[in-house]
């Protein structure tokens, strides 16, 4: 199974000679829906609600600083809206399309919500419900027994429920063709750091179970039979709340569920099997699994505030900038705490949601920063994995030094030199790479992990990349600049930048690159409120 996934991560690198295999053109007739509805299920309308006194965005990064929230409509209103919600409409001549506070490639958004809820919240029954964005309602697809729901409230009163994700591969796959998936997995990762900071703003913890695998998740989710409509791959689940001791008896809950309703929508009329996911897909598959402890801080570094102030305000301005201005720059606080925050905190922060060992450095491309000389440099989020990274690195060059007068474990590597060019090559030619203040490519440990944890650890290592993204995203706002994450990029030409081996086995793979910088805004939009057609339920 690792060489099959080996094999498809190796078949969907962009090369400089040609890139992975797509469909060259954008087919409008069959562009899928990116919202799915269960029709016949019974809707719960969700409150919308303002949240803008109840947290600082700093306190998101402090275990407790955030009051706890009642767990009510509205606190779970506030939490699916801040996490997977619509965050405004944008328009452009006859076309209009929605922007969401998680992003996603393209803004084709593969990823679905469902939740679960077993303590009582007035007018939410215990069961399983579907997100629906568009309408911020509560899809119902079944109730849990009640008797199970009594026992869960019992035994876990601080775990309210969970929430779960899935994937529609085929919104990606309509765009990005064979590299779809490797989208679709960011994606995830992306809608984890949503959740996590969403839930942060309520003061509600939001931690993944590592245990239950796919097959359970596919059971708990209903996602077994679709009729025509597209399938969904089940991804993970995370509590919400307090994360409960011991086991978690997902099957007895996956055994309570009843009365079944909804028939998933269908996005689009006509969809094409991309090979390479599909042969890849089952080597991908998760068993159920010991559950993990939650990783510890690496390295403590004292973070410096900002002065972003609430936290709600700034998730709802998240953007993707499309274009950048070669002229903003980074003050050297914002860029050392942008950096900081990437880095496992304890218990404390939204890193905290995966349960997962860091397996991902940093490539920095610094261009415009106060203090910085531009240059090359390496963050070490794993301080384990700093012996091995170095070694695999075959740049005789570099000078490996360690950046004085900063706390954060950064590298010097090949300074001072104006990489604002090379970062534009290397991420497909695009220029908004090297017109940043700086731009980055994360480096995952991609053979280790595979070979602890079995081949279905390459989403996982997606998944923190997509949560790294998040981070560097909403940070980018504090800052007053902006950024947008990169997926189009030459895998092996950053590699052998560095010196790492190119080969199908390299232990070393590029995963995500990020840009961050001031934005040039295009004037030719219009932009209009999320959610003015429902403003009924403005609380």
């Amino acid at each position: 199974m690792i060489k099959t996934v080996r094999h498809y991560h190796q078949i969907t690198k962009h090369t400089t000679e040609a890139y992975a295999p797509s469909p060259g053109f954008l087919d409008w007739d069959s562009q899928p829906d990116p919202f799915r509805r269960f029709v016949g299920a019974e809707r719960i309308k969700l409150p919308l609600v303002s949240g803008e006194d109840l947290a600082d965005y700093d306190q998101l990064y402090q275990s407790g600083a955030a009051p706890s929230q009642p767990f009510d409509v509205n606190g779970l209103g506030l939490f699916l809206e801040l996490a997977l919600g619509l965050s405004a409409w944008k328009e452009a001549g006859p076309d209009r399309w929605a922007l969401r506070n998680n992003p996603s490639s393209g803004n084709l958004h593969p990823t679905e919500g469902y939740v679960l809820v077993w303590q009582r919240c007035e007018g939410v029954t215990p069961g399983l419900y579907h997100y629906n964005a568009l309408d911020h309602v509560l899809e119902r697809r079944a109730r849990l027994e009640e008797g199970l729901a009594e026992e869960l409230s019992t035994a876990h009163p601080k775990t309210y429920g969970a929430v779960m994700l899935s994937t529609i591969t085929w919104r990606e796959e309509w765009k990005y063709g064979a590299r779809a998936l490797r989208y679709c997995q960011l994606d995830v990762g992306h809608a984890l750091g949503a959740l996590s900071f969403a839930g942060g703003v309520l003061g509600w913890g939001v931690s993944v179970d590592g245990a239950p695998g796919d097959d359970l998740l596919a059971a708990l989710m209903g996602l077994k039979d679709f009729g025509e409509a597209e399938p969904e791959l089940a991804d993970v689940c995370a509590f919400i709340g307090d994360r409960p001791e011991g086991a978690f008896p997902w099957e007895d809950v996956a055994q309570a569920l009843s009365d079944w309703a909804g028939q998933a929508s269908v996005a689009s009329q006509e969809r094409v099997a991309w090979p390479q996911i599909t042969q890849v897909i089952p080597s991908l598959h998760k068993p159920d699994t010991a559950a993990l402890p939650s990783y510890g801080a690496q390295e403590h570094v004292e973070i410096p505030p900002s002065d972003a102030g609430n936290a709600t305000d700034l998730i709802r301005q998240r953007r993707s900038a499309q274009r950048m201005d070669a002229k903003t720059g980074m003050t050297r606080a914002d860029f050392e705490r942008t950096l900081a925050r990437t880095l496992p905190q304890g218990e404390g922060g939204p890193l905290a949601v995966l349960p997962y060992a860091p397996a991902i450095n940093l490539l920095i491309f610094v261009h415009d920063v106060e203090g910085y000389e531009p240059g090359l440099y390496l963050l070490v989020r794993n301080v384990d994995t700093f012996d091995n990274f170095r070694r695999a690195c075959d740049a005789p060059d570099f000078k490996w030094d360690k950046v004085a007068d900063t706390a954060l474990p950064l590298w010097a590597l090949d300074v001072p030199g104006d990489y604002r060019k090379t970062a534009s090559q290397l991420s497909c030619y695009q220029g908004i790479a090297g017109r940043g203040a700086f731009s980055l490519g994360m480096l995952g440990a991609l053979g280790a992990a595979m070979d602890t944890e079995g081949a279905w650890a390459w989403r996982r290592l997606h998944w923190e990349a997509g949560l790294i993204g998040q981070v560097l995203y909403l940070e980018a706002e504090a800052s007053g600049v902006r950024g947008t994450g990169i997926g189009c990029f030459f895998d092996d030409d950053v590699h052998r930048l560095i010196g790492l081996d190119t080969g199908e086995d390299a232990p070393w793979q590029t995963l995500y690159h990020f840009t961050v910088g001031g934005p040039i805004e295009d004037q030719r939009l219009k932009t209009a409120p999320p959610y003015a057609h429902l403003n009924d339920r403005q609380t």
